[in-house]
């Protein structure tokens, strides 16, 4: 019932891992997430609203998540 079925997202094999360190779209979907998390500091700095508040910590946990699963 519970089979595991090739390597899923929270697959931690070397291959994998080597799969998303040269993957140019997960590199750049986390290049586009770090500008615009510069962005949406400036505007929190700016204008301090919850919304950016909360836009900016969503992206900021993105970008942890994103650079944590290339390291291991």
């Amino acid at each position: 019932m519970f089979k595991k079925k090739g390597h899923g997202f929270f697959c931690c094999c070397e291959a994998c891992k080597f799969r998303r360190r040269s993957s140019l779209w997960y590199m750049g979907a986390l290049l586009a997430c770090l500008v615009i998390l510069f962005y949406q500091a400036i505007l929190l700095i700016l204008f301090t609203t919850k919304i950016n508040a909360i836009i900016l910590l969503c992206l900021l946990i993105c970008l942890i998540v994103g650079f944590v699963r290339i390291l291991f």
